[in-house]
């Protein structure tokens, strides 16, 4: 079945386009690494944690909305409230933190095809990051500056369902119809993926779910039923342990092997 999909994809003789979310997809941790900056005001975010979890919960009984709207909202009055400035240093070293899945930086080097990041992380943090030289262009939520370029909170943020947006400025920069997702494969691993990965399924590309094994190699009970929530409608194309190790299953799947 994976040989005949991909194989069918190629028939387009369109130029392949793979888009990734970052973290769980790319990483090998949901949990972004860009907030590690915030130690200098107490917390310890390097994983999730439970002192962080009840600090945002009391932040979201006043502010209400998107869910990622008022998690950078959290951050942006962290900043504001103690009269407070990031620099770029203090921001990039949460980079540390970050451990890729398999393969991902042999991967990233090696492939001949177009590689973008389409997430709801911060854009200004994943640029400045060592693989980014890999990827031809990189959407997610900005950061506002002040004249010193030192951070004073966020300014666009990228919620979940602007990843079509984002998809679709894509397909323009490569002379592609706004719907035209012949030869796209989208990778996401969580249910914020959700509305990109179905836009692509809908439009002729390729949804793939990955997802971080169990000791065993399966699937956690949590993982599948966010799988199962998002493929309610079929829309899951490929569905595999995010490995990028060369001649793992995602590996050919994304190279196009048939």
């Amino acid at each position: 079945m994976l040989y005949l999909l991909c194989g069918d994809s190629m028939k387009d003789n369109l130029s392949p386009i793979n888009i990734f979310d970052f973290d769980g997809t790319l990483t090998n941790d949901t949990w972004p690494k860009f907030w590690v900056w915030t130690k200098k005001f107490g917390y310890s975010v390097e994983k999730r944690n439970d002192v962080f979890e009840k600090a945002l919960a009391e932040y979201r009984k006043t502010h209400f909305g998107d869910p990622f709207v008022t998690f950078y909202g959290f951050f942006t009055d962290l900043l504001v409230s103690n009269n407070a400035t990031l620099s770029y240093d203090e921001l990039m070293q949460g980079e540390d933190y970050i451990v890729y899945n398999p393969g991902v930086v042999d991967f990233l080097k090696s492939t001949r095809y177009k590689n973008y990041i389409v997430t709801c992380g911060l854009k200004d943090f994943l640029e400045n990051l060592e693989i980014a030289r890999f990827f031809s262009d990189i959407y997610g939520t900005s950061a506002k500056c002040d004249s010193d370029c030192l951070i004073t909170g966020i300014d666009n943020v990228l919620t979940h369902d602007m990843k079509i947006w984002a998809i679709q400025d894509i397909l323009k920069q490569n002379n592609r119809k706004n719907n035209d997702c012949r030869n796209v494969f989208y990778v996401g691993d969580g249910f914020y993926d959700m509305d990109a990965l179905k836009f692509v399924h809908d439009n002729g590309g390729k949804a793939i779910f990955v997802y971080q094994p169990n000791s065993d190699g399966s699937m956690s009970y949590e993982t599948r039923k966010i799988y199962e929530a998002i493929n309610i409608d079929n829309i899951i194309d490929f569905c595999c342990v995010a490995d990028y190790s060369n001649g793992s299953m995602l590996y050919n799947i994304l190279n196009r092997y048939d």
